[in-house]
């Protein structure tokens, strides 16, 4: 089990103009009340096309965070794995039936030999537990979400300025490998809140990656704000 966090430099330029401002925070905090934390702020000339990534966000009440997802959501399935690609065949004519054996012997020996066969050959449990674990550790929505997003933050450390001011915290994206001792299946991203996620699309834009950031599930409390005195 190992988490390790990136944060978003709070004070970040790219070519002398800070993508991080007090407009920025001001259309934030306005856009998160009037939509109840289902949408993000949008600026002028952000085109969003329907070929574009998506980070799926679904908030999660028992962690108190977004779990992020790359062109997927968090109840994707496995894929079904495909046996029939991998068996190898049993072939009855090599156990001809003897002289002496009735068609009764001859069916339950074939039998055991078949069974002995798959045994040998064709028992998939592994490659089963392998083919799972792959897809948890690597191929799910969630999974790829990390790699994704540590070159994010890869990128914006490359190219991003130190600027004179800063606004404060704005959160940061967490990384997760395993969600206790034992239970290497959790791979994931987290973000603690909708700030977070306004700030990755941002740096999105600001990187010109054609990538969206979709609240699917937005953080209750955010929801009930919204809706303003009862």
């Amino acid at each position: 089990m190992s988490s390790n966090r990136r944060e978003f430099l709070k004070t970040l330029t790219f070519g002398g103009l800070a993508i991080f401002t007090a407009d920025w925070f001001k259309a934030v905090a306005e856009t998160k009340v009037a939509s109840g934390g289902k949408l993000l702020p949008a600026w002028p000339g952000q085109v969003i096309k329907p070929k574009y990534d998506v980070i799926n966000a679904f908030w999660c009440n028992s962690a108190h965070h977004f779990e992020l997802c790359v062109n997927g959501t968090k109840y994707d399935e496995v894929p079904a794995f495909d046996e029939d690609e991998l068996r190898v065949p049993f072939d009855e004519e090599e156990y001809p039936q003897d002289e002496d054996e009735s068609d009764e012997d001859h069916l339950v020996r074939l039998e055991e030999e078949r069974q002995a066969w798959d045994d040998e050959y064709n028992d998939f449990t592994q490659q089963q537990e392998d083919h799972e674990l792959a897809w948890y550790r690597q191929d799910c929505p969630g999974a790829r979400a990390v790699p994704y997003l540590e070159t994010v933050f890869d990128e914006l450390e490359a190219k991003g300025e130190s600027a004179a001011k800063d606004y404060g915290d704005i959160g940061s994206i967490e990384f997760h490998d395993g969600s206790c001792p034992g239970n290497d299946t959790f791979v994931a991203a987290t973000a603690p809140d909708y700030e977070t996620l306004a700030a990755l699309q941002r740096a999105f834009i600001a990187l010109g990656w054609a990538t969206r950031v979709v609240i699917v599930e937005p953080n209750p409390r955010d929801v009930e704000a919204g809706k303003g005195p009862a």
